[in-house]
């Protein structure tokens, strides 16, 4: 990344590179590291997004809402993927037992305990994002008191 006062397109650019990281709860000093972004720079903004955060804007409220619909397609991604990969381990396991492989079973089953272990966990986390409420929720709840 190039020194100096950044242009206002550039600015936008390193805002919304930026507010990507802050959405994921990453560190300033991940973030920096990973973009190139100096850590100064990406500590006064996770500050003004922490102010946001005690004094909520529509702004604000839309982002943490949208951030909440895409982690949950995210994880909805995942089951589907796990949900594939064991039906594939369950193939091998058939061909494995018809081809008297009984290591090759045994490694297969345990491969398909660790995705339906790794399924369940993901399922948990989808169930408590969705039940977690978002800041507009929490606002109204409140009848407009923070």
């Amino acid at each position: 990344m190039k020194r100096g006062r950044p242009t206002l397109h550039s600015q936008r650019e390193i805002k919304e590179i930026i507010l990507e990281y802050y959405e994921q709860n990453i560190s300033a000093k991940v973030a920096a590291r990973n973009s190139g972004i100096n850590r100064k720079t990406i500590l006064k903004y996770y500050k003004v997004w922490d102010t946001e955060m005690t004094e909520p804007s529509e702004d604000f409220m839309l982002r943490t809402n949208t951030t909440k619909e895409k982690a949950i397609e995210s994880l909805d991604r995942d089951i589907i993927s796990l949900n594939n990969d064991e039906k594939i381990i369950e193939y091998l396991k058939k061909k494995a037992m018809n081809s008297e492989s009984s290591e090759e079973y045994e490694r297969l089953t345990k491969l398909k305990l660790k995705i339906m272990d790794q399924r369940m966990k993901i399922v948990s986390a989808k169930i408590n994002l969705i039940g977690t409420p978002t800041a507009d929720i929490i606002i109204n709840q409140n009848g407009g008191r923070r």
